[in-house]
C-alpha cells in the first residue's frame, strides 16, 4: 500500500501513483513542503520518486540512487519518464552541470563574498599583498587564497 502521511489517501498518493504510469514528457510537479516529497510505499518512508520507480518497474532501487534527466528534482518533479538510476557520483556530476549545487556566497560555509573574491584578485595581481598577508586580513588560509588567486575556486566570479 502506497500512503503519503497526513494525506494517506490523497492527492499526492494520487500523483505518485499516476507519475508511475506517465505518458507525457512534462515534468509531474508534486506539492511538497519543502524540496523533495515523500511518500510510504510497503510501509517504508522514502523520496516518493524512488515509491514511483518502484511502482513503475517493480524494482527496488536499493543502494542507487533515483536520478532525474529533467534537473528539477528539488522542484518536486516525479515524472518516472525523468527519472533513472545511478550512483552517488553520477548524482553529484549532474548537480554540477545543472548548475544546481550552492556556489560562492550561496554556500553556507562560504567565509568570502564576491566583493572580496574580486578585492583579493586585485591586489593579488597588483603584487599589493602576500597571500599570506591577504590570508590574515581575511581571516581564511594562505591555501584558500592560492586557490582564489589561481581560480581554483569561486571561478564564476570574474572581473
Amino acid at each position: 500500500m502506497l500512503s503519503t502521511g497526513r494525506r494517506a489517501n490523497g492527492e499526492l498518493q494520487a500523483l505518485v501513483r499516476a507519475a508511475a504510469r506517465a505518458t507525457t514528457d512534462e515534468c509531474i510537479l508534486a506539492p511538497c513542503a519543502h524540496s523533495r516529497p515523500t511518500a510510504r510505499l510497503r510501509g517504508e518512508p522514502m523520496p516518493a520518486t524512488r515509491a514511483v520507480w518502484w511502482l513503475a518497474t517493480g524494482e527496488d532501487p536499493g543502494h542507487r540512487q533515483v536520478l532525474h534527466t529533467c534537473h528539477r528534482g528539488d522542484d518536486g518533479c516525479i515524472n518516472v519518464r525523468h527519472l533513472y538510476l545511478g550512483d552517488h557520483v553520477q548524482n553529484m556530476r549532474d548537480m554540477t552541470e545543472a548548475e544546481r549545487q550552492a556556489r560562492g556566497e550561496e554556500n553556507g560555509n562560504a567565509e568570502l563574498t564576491e566583493r572580496d573574491v574580486r578585492e583579493i584578485r586585485r591586489l593579488a595581481a597588483a603584487g599589493a599583498a602576500s597571500q599570506r598577508a591577504l590570508a590574515r586580513r581575511y581571516g581564511v588560509s594562505q591555501g584558500t587564497i592560492s586557490q582564489i588567486v589561481t581560480v581554483k575556486t569561486w571561478k564564476h566570479v570574474v572581473d
